[in-house]
């Protein structure tokens, strides 16, 4: 119990708190999901500054549902057909998901599947990169297919992935092409270094760094440094990524997805210091 009085805010909740915590709720479906997360998030703090930032990064998330998902799938297959003028004859789009290790690439190739024209068949579509490098067949555009780049890193290490497949196999590929439903703008850097074109609906920037003024960072990343001194530091083997993996600062959801690990850890970091669980906004396995 005494674990549970340290790593939580002395400061009770007044009229003030529960208007804007109110107002989160009724503005932002998701956070209903798990009620009691808010509330657990929001008691942590124990500034202004601290409500202040949640408050903000809450607001400012991109949480794709599934009309969002369903959008931005249907302006990917535009992309595909109508500005890169691929066709079905010879296009193969590809989900980074490992075999083994379901993740929200599939859910949108899954979306993707059915928002292109007739001549579109199943074929056309790979569930993951080892059965799709594997598979396509000689003379094909590739499109690899991921819902969200963070870094750029993992994209990049799928992309190493194919060529070397396509290297083993002796495969003539007239084009690879990369599309995201979702990207961070500083994965540009990383991005552009694969020398292929890509595609992303959503351009993100990071939640304190570049969403907000000069005069406001300073104070907003001295608050959520407080804030994530009170979670525990490792769980299950895993390191705390401070303000999300490199310091990503991500404010992105797939709904129904694992949270990605750019995402600042107060929204899904399981433990508080002392081993306290707590309830998360969102969760990562």
């Amino acid at each position: 119990m005494s674990n549970i009085i340290i790593n939580r805010a002395e400061n009770k909740i007044d009229v003030n708190d529960f208007t804007r915590l109110t107002k989160l709720h009724l503005d932002h479906i998701w956070l209903t999901y798990e009620p009691q997360a808010l509330f657990e998030l929001w008691c942590l703090s124990d500034s202004d500054e601290q409500k202040n930032i949640i408050e903000f990064l809450i607001k400012n998330f991109s949480y794709m549902d599934g009309r969002k998902l369903a959008e931005g799938s249907q302006l990917i297959a535009h992309q595909i057909q109508h500005v890169w003028n691929l066709n079905s004859a010879n296009t193969f789009l590809i989900a980074t998901c490992d075999d083994n290790k379901p993740d929200g690439s599939q859910t949108l190739i899954q979306n993707l599947k059915n928002k292109f024209d007739i001549s579109w068949k199943e074929s056309n579509f790979f569930n993951s990169i080892v059965s799709g490098a594997n598979e396509i067949p000689t003379d094909s555009n590739v499109i690899l297919v991921d819902d969200f780049i963070g870094t750029g890193d993992t994209i990049t290490r799928k992309f190493e992935y194919l060529i070397r497949k396509i290297n083993e196999r002796k495969l003539n590929v007239s084009s690879i092409k990369i599309v995201s439903l979702a990207s961070m703008n500083f994965s540009n850097d990383n991005l552009n270094k694969l020398d292929v074109e890509y595609y992303s609906v959503h351009w993100l920037k990071k939640g304190i760094s570049e969403l907000l003024s000069d005069e406001k960072k300073e104070v907003a990343t001295k608050s959520m440094e407080e804030l994530e001194k009170k979670l525990k530091t490792k769980y299950h083997g895993k390191q705390i990524p401070n303000f999300g993996y490199k310091r990503s600062e991500s404010l992105f959801a797939l709904e129904s997805n694992n949270i990605p690990n750019n995402v600042f850890p107060i929204f899904w970091w399981p433990f508080l210091k002392g081993g306290v669980s707590r309830k998360t906004i969102f969760r990562r396995v």
